[in-house]
């Protein structure tokens, strides 16, 4: 397990977002070329000292962000994006039929 400085953390909190969007919607949209940058550093630095990933391929920055958060999220030390939610139960739903009441058409007339 490696320590992340504070500065990679704020790095990683900031661009979250991201893979956010990966894991709910299987796309990233296209972010610059900073963005990316940022990403192949804290890359390089905590999971591979070499990277096969190129910014004009769309493919290569969504699997990018999701190698990077896969690992960043799986780290013991990573609880700040957990959110403490309180455990539902959840109840099976009763469904009441709707009665159905034949009503006479009323007659219109005739032209």
């Amino acid at each position: 397990m490696t320590q992340i400085s504070p500065e990679d953390l704020e790095l990683f909190k900031k661009h979250f977002h991201l893979y956010e969007c990966y894991k709910k919607h299987a796309f990233i949209r296209n972010y610059s070329k900073e963005v990316y940058t940022e990403l192949i550093y804290l890359y390089t630095k905590y999971i591979n000292e070499k990277h096969q990933f190129s910014h004009w391929c769309s493919s290569c920055r969504a699997e990018l962000v999701n190698y990077l958060y896969a690992w960043f999220v799986n780290e013991t030390h990573t609880t700040w994006y957990k959110k403490d939610e309180p455990v539902v139960e959840e109840v099976p739903a009763i469904i009441e039929e709707p009665v159905i009441e034949n009503k006479p058409i009323k007659r219109r007339r005739k032209k």
